[in-house]
């Protein structure tokens, strides 16, 4: 038996973006707080009647949703108190935020919604197929908002428990989200005959009235109304300016190159969480800290769009459009397609073979020579990509993606059109290249070629687009196919050579690592649990991507007028979402330029404060592999620490970057491999 707050929040779920539809924050916790209460008398545990609210039975009812609940009322029983008063108590913000968390986890243990870290929640395709939840009691349950409204729009007599659900959702103002005026004046009538039929619900319902949700104080986000062009250069205009709006026609350009995130974080410090930057002739609106990224997180789909920020790279690839520049209903459909591809559990199949083709590449390394890290490390990423991700070999090809994919870059970076930069004999000819790669991949998976090898990620595209051809079609199949190896040349790569250069600069940390690599490779090789049981290395991994993030700001165009910190940003305004600024400041991580891997332990969780932690970006656009990347990198260091013995060269060597892409290690750092360990 589902209970009331999860089938509440059943009907929350955004069936064509993911996650749960934006209500007011203080509607859904009073929701959720008489959702629980409902529960507990449907469990004959309280009861009420117009002035009080008391326990009958005190025994737990072995569901951690309510009990904790009951515990609380029951240690109140001396003094009982009306439903309005604990509708109050159990929806203030720490308690219901549990409601609402335990909830989500049940619903994720029944397989009723499906959730990788950091990513939109979704029904389950089992569920979204068969309208049907999964078997409980040997009989499944239809899906609540087709059971709710087959009540609400027939003489069907209604459960108590519809009843309690229909007037809870109806007190709340949440049918608002799912019903049309027209609809909600259909069943009117209906629904204030439901909100009489219980006791509890018609006192539920008072005490949600009575709560005043009505007007209640929105969270950061709230979508404001169409400004007029005035209005509009007012709030703009009310923004601080970094650095007073730093040189003439210059603006802040020169300050923000290289590193951009020490440049935020130092605004951030002076002006707080909103300002404006100028870069030559444009202008950003930054919204900066923890709260920016909560904002990012839960009402980004409602505030921003990512065309805007990325429309030059799919002219530069030619293609419509493509994952990183769709928003809506598109994007979570091709991220659902694409996500067992991505997935943590599809590399961790893969752990040996990532290993071998690691070690191919480590073998050749020369011994005594100075090496060069990031070019080796792309070699080994690219091939890595290539022959799990999408069946080819891209060896051959690498130079030629490496190329590519730095203009493309710098084409979004400098926000200029492609036509110049993607054109000249060099990038031609990487084109040609890249185009050929292409081709191997389709033949690699056209319908009459064997199947008896393990599906992958091009395997989830061309399923997706025989099935729905308009969704992705055969002109923008190219960057589908090729997109994994830019994830992976400038991401992966980039962080594997971090971590190396990580724990070669940390004696201590690189001898805590020893022993967990030894276990990965003993007794028959690198399996998904040993893995799993990698702490150190994962947490190794956590710290650099905190140091040095995949993606350290988040381009995004305003598309509905909001509000935020108490300031207006206006639609259509251009907006840099701080995502990594948290990263650096001492209020979330002491000493935050230190590396630390114990900031990950129980016991200090550093990362767990809302907003704080964001390397692989926030919302719907957060990295869809961001589990299979950790999983990539931690396998590869492993296979170099197992191999080979290196050393820095020279031993003393601080860090340079090359910031004109993405923040990536430059040349200079290099490593000598001293012996051969296996």
């Amino acid at each position: 038996m589902l209970r009331l707050a999860e089938e509440l929040l059943l009907l929350l779920i955004d069936k064509e973006h993911g996650d749960l539809a934006p209500v007011p924050a203080p509607s859904l916790r009073y929701a959720l707080a008489g959702a629980v209460l409902m529960d507990l008398a449907l469990e004959e545990r309280i009861d009420t009647d117009p002035e009080h609210l008391f326990v009958v039975d005190s025994s737990p009812v072995g569901d951690g949703l309510l009990d904790l609940s009951l515990a609380t009322i029951t240690g109140k029983a001396g003094d009982p108190c009306d439903a309005a008063y604990w509708v109050q108590r159990l929806g203030e913000a720490p308690v219901a935020d549990k409601i609402r968390d335990a909830a989500i986890e049940q619903l994720v243990g029944k397989s009723i919604l499906e959730r990788e870290r950091g990513h939109p929640l979704s029904l389950s395709r089992r569920v979204v197929r068969a309208r049907r939840y999964p078997t409980v009691d040997g009989k499944a349950e239809r899906e609540v908002e087709v059971r709710i409204m087959g009540v609400l729009f027939s003489e069907e007599v209604p459960t108590p428990r519809d009843a309690m659900l229909i007037s809870l959702v109806h007190a709340s103002g949440l049918f608002e989200r799912l019903l049309s005026r027209a609809e909600r004046e259909e069943v009117k009538e209906r629904l204030d005959l439901f909100r009489r039929l219980d006791l509890i619900g018609r006192a539920v319902f008072q005490a949600i009235g009575e709560a005043g949700i009505t007007g209640a104080a929105q969270a950061d986000g709230r979508i404001r109304g169409v400004p007029t062009s005035a209005e509009r250069a007012r709030a703009l205009a009310a923004l601080p300016m970094a650095e007073g709006g730093g040189l003439p026609f210059a603006g802040n350009a020169f300050s923000m190159t290289g590193n951009i995130v020490s440049f935020l974080v130092r605004q951030y410090r002076i002006l707080g969480p909103v300002f404006r930057v100028r870069a030559f002739s444009r202008d950003f609106t930054v919204l900066a800290g923890p709260r920016a990224n909560v904002l990012l997180q839960r009402s980004g789909k409602n505030c921003f769009r990512t065309l805007e920020a990325f429309e030059g790279v799919a002219d530069a690839l030619g293609v419509h459009r493509f994952i990183l520049s769709m928003d809506g209903g598109d994007h979570f459909q091709l991220r659902r397609a694409l996500k067992d591809g991505y997935s943590h559990a599809f590399i961790l199949k893969r752990a040996a073979e990532v290993c071998d083709i690691a070690s191919s590449f480590i073998d050749e390394w020369p011994k005594g020579r100075p090496l060069s890290v990031m070019p080796a490390m792309q070699r080994i990423v690219g091939e890595q990509i290539g022959r799990i991700c999408t069946g080819v070999s891209a060896k051959d090809d690498l130079d030629d993606l490496s190329y590519f994919f730095d203009r493309l870059l710098a084409v979004r970076a400098m926000h200029r059109r492609p036509e110049l930069a993607m054109k000249t004999p060099r990038m031609r000819r990487a084109r040609s290249r890249i185009q050929g790669l292409y081709e191997r991949v389709l033949e690699a998976h056209a319908p009459q070629r064997s199947t008896d090898r393990e599906p992958d990620l091009i395997d989830d595209v061309m399923e997706l687009h025989r099935s729905d051809p308009q969704l992705l079609p055969e002109h923008d199949l190219f960057s589908a196919c090729i997109g994994p190896f830019v994830a992976g040349l400038h991401t992966a790569a980039s962080v594997n050579a971090l971590m190396l250069y990580s724990v070669l600069k940390h004696p201590g940390v690189l001898s805590r690592v020893r022993p967990e690599i030894d276990s990965l490779f003993a007794n028959g090789g690198p399996t998904a649990e040993k893995l799993r049981a990698m702490d150190v290395t994962h947490r190794v991994a956590m710290e650099t991507l905190r140091l040095y993030p995949v993606a350290p700001a988040a381009l995004r165009q305003a598309v509905n007028t909001f509000e935020f910190a108490g300031y207006t940003v206006p639609a259509g305004t251009h907006a840099i979402v701080a995502t990594t600024v948290p990263h650096h400041c001492p209020e979330h991580y002491p000493d935050p330029e230190r590396f630390d891997i114990d900031r990950y332990t129980p016991e200090r969780a550093e990362h767990r404060k809302p907003g704080v932690y964001a390397p692989f970006g926030m919302g719907t656009h957060r990295c869809l592999g961001d589990r299979f990347a950790e999983a990539l990198m931690m396998l590869t260091l492993a296979t170099i620490l197992h191999r080979v013995h290196v050393v820095m060269d020279p031993p003393d060597y601080r860090m340079k970057f090359d910031y004109s892409t993405t923040t990536a290690p430059d040349a200079s750092f290099r490593i000598t491999v001293v012996e051969r360990r296996s």
